[in-house]
């Protein structure tokens, strides 16, 4: 690829982001990362060529012609290793500085920054802005022109939060708080990766970057610091649609196995009435209805599940703080999801698309 980007180079095509095939530049100090990291490269390019040249020429111009007795060589060449140890020092001398000079920078917020509190955990995170907003399908809504910090932790194993247009990565560890900054410097969507492997499902730790206008920016953050308490009481299992996201990869919806409970199968109990129970992991059964549901949620470890497949208990995994974390609406919103299940699956297996409309979030400028 490297190769294709120097001729395409030479050849006067653009190359967006790197000739060195970094992505897009989309923040402040995209363009003097970039800067650094290509004068490495140009100067590991240079010497390979000339490594390379050189040694062909020596493999023709000394090469054996005839069979004659060595007669030895130099075994000292006083300027040849002033040289070779001089060039070097003044080539890196310029990578040390440029490099520690950009490090110091990105490890130094401004004192004005916008503030977002990031929880990384398998596999999902969950972004907590200044006005209440819960953001856990691992969109990040930054506004554009604006340094924003973000002060990260996990609630169980090392992860790494990687913005590539951003140039920023940052590890997220658990009892300890990090931190990264940035400032977008033009709208759009951006890739956002766990760069840390936590896990079998580290794969699907995957989000986006939305960057706004500020006024757009503003708006979108009160939304979702209230969307959810606008859901009519009657649409709250298909505001638990949009809540799914940060179960998925825990719980299933066909009746598949996987790290927890198929929902599915916790919706089946729930049909039947009380009819079939659920067994637990100290040898005693419940009954799932509502109550329960919302029990489980805000407290995981209280009533661990048996699988019905394997009778072993499930692994428990699921953190009593995350609960907690979603509130009592969002909590009754999975709930409700769970208990009418067969309302938001499509007769393909799959989640039901739910818009702002489904919601009633959206006026519309025709009702009486």
């Amino acid at each position: 690829m490297i190769l294709t980007n120097i001729m395409l180079a030479a050849a006067g095509t653009k190359i967006p982001g790197s000739i060195f095939g970094m992505p897009e530049q989309a923040s402040t100090i995209a363009e003097s990362i970039d800067w650094i990291y290509n004068f490495v490269n140009w100067i590991c390019v240079f010497f390979f060529v000339l490594i390379v040249v050189v040694l062909v020429v020596f493999m023709f111009r000394y090469r054996r012609r005839a069979h004659i007795a060595s007669t030895g060589g130099p075994t000292h060449n006083t300027p040849l290793e002033v040289i070779w140890t001089a060039i070097p020092t003044i080539l890196v001398a310029p990578m040390f500085y440029f490099g520690f000079k950009g490090y110091m920078h990105i490890a130094t917020p401004p004192e004005n920054a916008y503030q977002i509190q990031v929880t990384g955990r398998q596999w999902s995170w969950q972004f907590d802005y200044p006005n209440g907003a819960k953001i856990f399908d691992g969109t990040l809504h930054v506004p554009v022109d604006r340094p924003v910090t973000l002060t990260m932790t996990s609630e169980d194993v090392i992860h790494a939060i990687f913005i590539p247009a951003f140039r920023v990565k940052q590890d997220v560890v658990p009892g300890k708080r990090t931190q990264l900054w940035f400032e977008a410097t033009r709208v759009g969507v951006f890739d956002l990766f766990c760069a840390e492997f936590c896990g079998t499902s580290h794969s699907q730790m995957v989000g986006r970057v939305i960057v706004y206008e500020e006024e757009e920016f503003e708006q979108v953050i009160e939304d979702a610091a209230n969307w959810i308490e606008r859901v009519p009481d009657d649409k709250l299992h298909l505001a638990g649609v949009r809540l799914y996201n940060q179960c998925q990869q825990c719980h299933t919806i066909d009746g598949s196995p996987l790290i927890g409970p198929s929902f599915k199968e916790t919706h089946d109990l729930f049909t039947s009435g009380g009819t079939q129970k659920r067994r637990l992991k100290d040898g005693s059964s419940v009954v799932v209805d509502e109550a329960y549901l919302l029990n489980s949620i805000l407290n995981p470890l209280d009533q661990i599940t048996v699988n019905s497949r394997t009778g072993k208990p499930y692994p428990p995994t699921m953190t009593a703080g995350l609960g907690k974390q979603l509130g009592d609406r969002r909590r009754l919103a999975l709930a409700r999801m769970i208990m009418q299940l067969d309302e938001v699956v499509t007769p393909d297996g799959r989640l039901r698309k739910v818009t702002e409309e489904d919601l009633d979030l959206v006026e519309n400028p025709d009702a009486d």
